[in-house]
């Protein structure tokens, strides 16, 4: 009878790969802290670069994830407000998951290897995934569309920066820090008096 494959935990995988890339890490020490044989670990990926990239899109789904979850929540609310939902779900999952927050946002960025490219289109995966949103929800608000990509990346952007915390630092409530960062999304125009019912 045949054994059942050894599963890989993909947030440990993220999680080993996340201090120093994909080169900071052997194979062997890979499978160390997964706690699989070496041989396992090629089961799951023909190289350590797909192992790498396997890592990296398993924690893009968890942000995208939340993202979802975001949406849902903030459903037929402004675009502003559902902007700040999203940065809020980014900074929950920097919470969350730190050892992963910084495989997107810093280790996953080399230029040295096979899977390079494929690394990079799923990290965009999340800035991506927020223009979309923002584009439907400025339409439904009166605003451009056309702002969606520049917001997202912004607001993308200053997640991740928001979400660092260095020694001595007191970080605010999440809640008040997306808030403040989504300041950035314009907020539906009232209607001016000539657009008042007449008498």
């Amino acid at each position: 009878m045949a054994r059942p494959r050894a599963r890989l935990d993909l947030a440990v995988l993220a999680d080993a790969f996340a201090a120093d890339g994909l080169h900071g890490i052997s194979a062997a020490e890979l499978a160390q802290r997964l706690g699989v044989a070496k041989p396992t670990l090629y089961v799951h990926g023909t190289s350590k670069e797909s192992l790498f990239l396997l890592a990296v899109e398993a924690e893009v789904e968890r942000v995208v994830d939340r993202l979802h979850g975001a949406e849902r929540a903030a459903a037929g609310r402004t675009a502003r407000d559902r902007a700040t939902a999203a940065v809020r779900a980014l900074l929950d999952h920097a919470a969350a998951r730190p050892a992963g927050a910084r495989l997107l946002h810093r280790t996953a960025h080399h230029e040295s290897s096979a899977v390079a490219d494929d690394v990079r289109a799923a990290v965009r995966r999340v800035p991506d995934r927020m223009a979309e949103t923002l584009r439907r929800d400025l339409s439904a608000d009166g605003l451009d569309p056309a702002l969606a990509p520049f917001l997202a990346r912004a607001l993308h952007a200053g997640a991740h920066a928001l979400a660092e915390v260095r020694p001595g630092e007191r970080r605010p409530a999440r809640a008040v820090l997306a808030a403040t960062l989504a300041e950035i999304v314009p907020l539906p125009q009232a209607p001016g008096p000539e657009d008042w019912p007449t008498a």
